[in-house]
């Protein structure tokens, strides 16, 4: 399944085991400070939402350049609704 946005897009893959992969290229982020940075509020946020425990799968996170200026409540706001179409049609 896809979830697509101007800001990420979200590839998931069913599995036994929660897995999450981010993915940031250089050609957009050439600083490692900022991919890591980018990295770290990922994770962050799909640990303190427990998304992980919820989505049950593979989830590859793949970042753009406008997921910068995005401040960390719309960002929660948004990879939250994002999550939240998977795991709907998941329980269908």
């Amino acid at each position: 399944m896809l979830y697509s946005s101007k800001n990420f897009r979200l590839f998931f893959k069913p599995l036994d085991k929660n897995i999450l992969l981010i993915s940031i290229s250089k050609k957009n982020f050439r600083r490692a400070v900022d991919r890591n940075k980018i990295k770290r509020r990922v994770r962050e946020i799909f640990r303190v939402s427990c998304l992980g425990d919820r989505i049950g799968g593979m989830v590859v996170f793949s970042v753009f350049k406008p997921f910068r200026e995005l401040s960390y409540p719309n960002a929660v706001l948004e990879i939250e609704s994002a999550v939240g179409l998977f795991v709907n049609r998941k329980e269908k």
